[in-house]
């Protein structure tokens, strides 16, 4: 598994910890078992963490896909890769 994947892995599990706390943060207050002032407070933090996972995951897992199909499409095509130059 590449890095990007890794890291995309670890983006989704950050998403759904944070916006699953924050979820259980607003139903705890709903229940009365933590006051609303510190269910604000926490569920604001819980929200920033899912939506930055939500944005990292984006990102690196669509950047997979993405490099995967060019290469389908440049073997589909017939497309050879550019050769590497040579450093002198």
């Amino acid at each position: 598994m590449t890095g990007t994947k890794i890291i995309g892995f670890a983006a989704v599990t950050a998403l759904i910890l944070g916006y699953g706390g924050m979820f259980a943060t607003v139903a705890a207050a709903a229940m009365d078992l933590i006051s609303r002032d510190v269910a604000v407070i926490l569920a604001l933090g819980l929200g920033l963490v899912g939506e930055g996972g939500l944005w990292v995951a984006a990102a690196t897992l669509g950047w997979t896909l993405f490099a995967r199909r060019k290469a389908l499409l440049e073997r589909l095509m017939g497309r050879k890769r550019p050769a590497e130059q040579e450093l002198v």
